[in-house]
């Protein structure tokens, strides 16, 4: 069964928006309750329980860390229910355990049942070629393309290289990192400026 935080755009806003004034244990709290009443779902282990349904019974097990904490850490950013999950609830979308083999148009599960299927779809992430075309990056970047050192001082390179987004942190994070970018260009750009005023 996969184990997931499902959310709705409008509870990851009020995530986004929360971030920079609460700590992350208050806004697990703050987002599984909203999921809870939203999506239904047995937070029990968070501290709190529901009387609206479990969203395991569908194939969603909510993860023992909360949605921010996995997304800080890891890099594991929760699933964003569009409508799919009213449709799973309802029987119009069927949720099947991990796949086992697959044998021309059938797809065996680890269950044992098989299903032919029209098309199979593998979703196999990403992966950054940042250091197949920079020459030099000071330890910036790692073999893997990602950032090289850890947060917080990830971000800034030698020579004006700077990346956003590489830190495993999602949206939330490679937006910090733009504005740590911006705001370090303009104290560069000001102390430039003074200097050239100032006739030196």
């Amino acid at each position: 069964m996969s184990q997931i935080h499902l959310v709705t755009r409008q509870i990851w806003s009020v995530v986004l928006a929360l971030a920079k004034y609460l700590p992350v244990w208050v806004i697990d709290k703050l987002v599984l309750i909203m999921c809870s009443l939203v999506f239904g779902g047995d937070t029990s282990e968070h501290g709190f329980t529901s009387e609206h349904g479990d969203t395991s019974e569908h194939g969603f097990r909510r993860p023992a860390m909360g949605p921010l904490s996995m997304k800080l850490q890891t890099g594991a950013n929760p699933v964003m229910d569009v409508g799919a999950y009213g449709k799973i609830k309802h029987g119009e979308i069927q949720v099947l355990p991990a796949m086992k083999s697959v044998h021309g148009d059938v797809v065996e599960f680890a269950d044992g049942k098989r299903h032919p299927f029209d098309a199979i779809v593998f979703a196999t992430g990403y992966r950054s070629t940042t250091k197949q075309w920079l020459e030099s990056d000071g330890g910036l970047i790692g073999g893997d393309g990602l950032a090289a050192r850890r947060y917080p001082d990830h971000w800034k390179g030698e020579k004006g290289l700077y990346c956003a987004g590489l830190a495993k942190r999602g949206i939330l994070g490679s937006c910090v990192e733009a504005e740590l970018i911006a705001e370090d260009i303009a104290n560069m750009l000001y102390h430039r400026r003074s200097l050239s005023g100032a006739g030196i």
